[in-house]
């Protein structure tokens, strides 16, 4: 057997011997991509229909044809990821034509220049509508929140595409179950009442958590990236910090991912470092995994918290149970429940990167660490965020080309001065909200919060000013396809020069 099939092997037994929940996962998006490519026009009940038919039929058929009971558990989830879409999209409708339309406001209002735009949901004949709405300014408006009902006069008309972006922003929009968008005049919109629910409980609390830290002292400047930075809602940025983050390289710290979600379960073990007796590990653990989904719902929910935060809890639930866990697998369970709740998040950029990212980091950060062995702490931690930060980019750099048309020259440096200090801040936001009620204190740690802001806000606008900060290049969907293929090829001859080393060693003993 050569390196090169012996690595194919291998990669295939590893799959699913060790990761079968990887093999569901695929199968489960290529029912998805199947749907998105060519949709069948039939009501959802039959297609529920059809799926449990299958299973049946998989299932009397595994009994007689023992090896084939993979491939019809493959087949079977197909079909699953496809009839998950078609509910999905068969819950969903354009905005209906009439007078008036009454429904909520689903996300923080985000201020423009002469209007707040918001996302506007209704139900209309047991379907849900959703419309992006920009409603005039006035001081009614600027009081409008989360959870808030209005009624809209009907002025909907359907999303196009904006000669100024260079995307497709009508699919873009309509991935996401929104097909219609008004300008709402102060005359064309009244306010119903608060429609109260777990997420609007959750935003009540993040605007809570804001006035407490307004209150302790905390700057404007200061909250308005606090703001994004641990909530995830970067509403209130300006439009030059947005771009000096970009230009940096330090957009992935505005966007609350795995980082943060990370950070946060690792404090609040620190905090209750005091429960070491194991009978009580579960009440530790389950506290844990209470406080992640807590801020994955504060945070607003996106799909790169949605993943951490099922991936923390199963690694939390894994050391309760004293079993070891693969990375792969558990990723593959955080896509598989995230795209089961919302099919169309596979044509997400932040869920495209977010997973890209972490399977990058997780296969080739192993090699990259390898490299090099520092002799010194500094050296050690100064390394290990290079090697993430190219891990990253190995993974990533065919979608960054492809949305966005830069790369960032000075990430690596960004990453070394921006991933501690966003340590530093996400744990003053939690000091100064847990000694509010002592305002000499959380004042005191106000201070220090406001400079550390400061000095990295200062620092990611002074490497904006480098030369050659990023470079353009610009490439097709074609393109981007085919630079993932070659980094497969890639992993191939890794694996098969991984192989041969593994022949080697065994040829010698």
């Amino acid at each position: 057997m050569t390196p090169f099939t012996a690595a194919l092997t291998n990669i295939r037994t590893a799959m699913l011997a060790k990761n079968p929940f990887v093999c569901v996962t695929i199968a489960f998006i290529c029912g998805i991509l199947f749907y998105t490519n060519s949709p069948i026009t039939l009501p959802p009940n039959a297609f529920v229909g059809i799926l449990s038919a299958y299973g049946i039929f998989c299932i009397a058929l595994s009994q007689q044809i023992a090896r084939a009971h993979i491939t019809l558990l493959i087949s079977w989830f197909v079909l699953a990821g496809y009839v998950n879409s078609v509910i999905h999209t068969h819950h969903y409708s354009t905005m209906p034509e009439g007078k008036y339309v009454q429904g909520t406001i689903v996300n923080s209002p985000e201020e423009k220049a002469k209007t707040y735009k918001c996302l506007f949901e209704s139900i209309e004949s047991g379907k849900a509508c959703k419309a992006v709405i920009y409603i005039q300014k006035d001081s009614s408006a600027k009081q409008l929140c989360y959870g808030d009902v209005i009624s809209v006069k009907n002025t909907f008309r359907e999303i196009e595409n904006s000669d100024k972006l260079p995307f497709d922003y009508k699919r873009f929009m309509n991935n996401q179950y929104i097909f219609s968008q008004a300008y709402v005049p102060t005359k064309n919109w009244k306010y119903i009442g608060h429609a109260n629910s777990i997420f609007s409980f959750c935003m009540n609390i993040r605007k809570q958590c804001l006035h407490k830290l307004h209150d302790s002292g905390t700057s404007e400047k200061t909250l308005k990236l606090i703001s994004a930075l641990a909530f995830g809602d970067k509403s209130l940025l300006d439009e030059e910090t947005k771009n000096n983050f970009q230009t940096a390289g330090a957009m992935h710290v505005l966007a609350v991912s795995g980082l943060h979600v990370g950070i946060i379960n690792g404090i609040l073990f620190f905090l209750l470092s005091f429960m070491r007796n194991r009978k009580i590990l579960w009440l530790k653990i389950l506290i844990c995994i209470l406080g992640i989904w807590a801020y994955a719902c504060i945070t607003g929910m996106s799909p790169s918290v949605q993943r951490a935060s099922i991936m923390c809890s199963l690694i939390s639930i894994a050391l309760l149970l004293q079993r070891r866990t693969s990375t792969y697998n558990t990723l593959a369970v955080a896509a598989f429940f995230s795209l089961l709740l919302s099919p169309n998040d596979i044509f997400s950029v932040s869920f495209q990167l977010s997973y890209a990212a972490v399977l990058s980091i997780v296969y080739f950060g192993q090699y990259i660490q390898k490299l090099y062995t520092p002799s010194t702490p500094i050296g050690s931690y100064v390394w290990g965020i290079v090697a993430v930060s190219l891990s990253v980019q190995i993974g990533t750099i065919p979608l960054t080309l492809y949305y966005f048309g830069i790369i960032p020259t000075y990430g690596l440096l960004t990453n070394i001065i921006v991933i501690p200090l966003a340590f530093v801040i996400l744990l003053c936001v939690i000091l100064v909200l847990t000694f509010s009620a002592i305002p000499f204190v959380a004042e005191q740690i106000a201070h220090i919060l406001n400079f550390v802001t400061d000095y990295l806000q200062d620092s990611i606008a002074d490497i904006t000013t480098f030369p050659h900060a990023q470079i353009d290049l610009n490439i097709t969907q074609t393109q981007s396809v085919a630079l993932y293929i070659c980094i497969g090829l890639f992993i191939l001859v890794l694996e098969s020069w991984r192989q041969l080393q593994i022949q080697k060693n065994l040829t010698r003993l």
